[in-house]
Order: structure tokens, then sequence, then C-alpha cells
């Protein structure tokens, strides 16, 4: 598994180098990759929020009765 993760960390990098050579406006790339990464967070921090008030629904919520 680790020489798949490697080559895909190849393949990335690759892929990032062969852009920022070919894109015209760097800026607006940045821009957007930004957004991209920032919205990725914010709906990954959602789920998180989601998943760990519905654990402790479904647990019975002992932390507060105690």
């Amino acid at each position: 598994m680790n020489v798949f993760k490697g080559l895909g960390v190849l393949v990335v990098l690759a892929g990032i180098a062969v852009a920022l050579t070919q894109l015209p406006n760097l800026d607006s790339a940045f821009l957007y990759l930004s957004i991209g990464i920032i919205a990725v967070s914010l709906l990954t921090y959602a789920a998180s929020i989601r998943r760990s008030r519905r654990d402790r629904r479904l647990a019975g919520d002992r932390r507060r009765r105690a």
C-alpha cells in the first residue's frame, strides 16, 4: 500500500509542476485552490459535528446526566 501512496504523491507533485508551468494566471488558480480547500474543510467540520451529536444521542448522552 505504501508503494501506491508514494506513487500518488509523485503524481500529485508532477500535476502541480505541470499546472504551474501551463497556467497563464497563477493568482486566480491559487484563489480557486484556496476556496476549494476552505470549502472541503468546512464540510468536513460540519460532518464531524453532526456525527458527534448523532453518536451522543444514540449513546443516551450519559455525559450530561452524570
